[in-house]
């Protein structure tokens, strides 16, 4: 028996010159999470790779066209028959001036450690409390790896809780 039919969005953690983070506030009018902040992108449509719906949801978005460079992280996002499975990646904007579409009331870039201070859409909020800094540079690469996959790991433990009734 399936308990939900699974949709994959995915998202985009873009910085500027300053490190900041640029976060999108969603309409109020929106279906989920309305009137809470998250990192730009969307669903994938069917027949899509993620990485052209990523490219293609940012710019419908913001009108700035990206690159991308690596996956960072991942979150789930349960609704009512769907749970949303969000790829986090790190890219650059490439060109293009920030205009917000009207799935967004206003934006901000704003640095890793503040987003607490925010609102945050439900997936990205577990997705931020999840992580954890590397305070030293001379952190071995187990260490870098282990605090990478944590939110991974608790979100696949939990699903096999659920599997085996514990």
């Amino acid at each position: 028996m399936i308990d939900y039919v699974f949709g994959l969005s995915v998202r985009v953690l873009l910085t500027d010159e300053d490190n900041k983070i640029l976060i999108l506030k969603r309409s109020t009018d929106s279906k989920t999470n309305p009137g809470k902040w998250e990192f730009p992108g969307g669903k994938v449509d069917q027949g899509e790779s993620f990485d052209q719906a990523l490219i293609r949801e940012v710019y419908e978005e913001t009108q700035l066209k990206i690159s991308l460079e690596h996956v960072v992280g991942i979150s789930e996002q349960n609704l009512h028959l769907i749970r949303a499975v969000h790829i986090i990646m790190s890219g650059k904007i490439i060109e293009g001036n920030l205009t917000l579409s009207s799935e967004h009331e206003g934006y901000a870039w704003v640095f890793f450690e503040n987003l607490d201070k925010y609102e945050l859409a439900d997936w990205l909020d577990d997705f931020v409390n999840n992580q954890e800094t590397v305070e030293s540079s001379e952190s071995n690469d187990i260490n870098q790896v282990t605090n990478t996959v944590k939110p991974w790991l608790k979100s696949i433990q939990g699903s096999m809780d659920k599997i085996l009734k514990r």
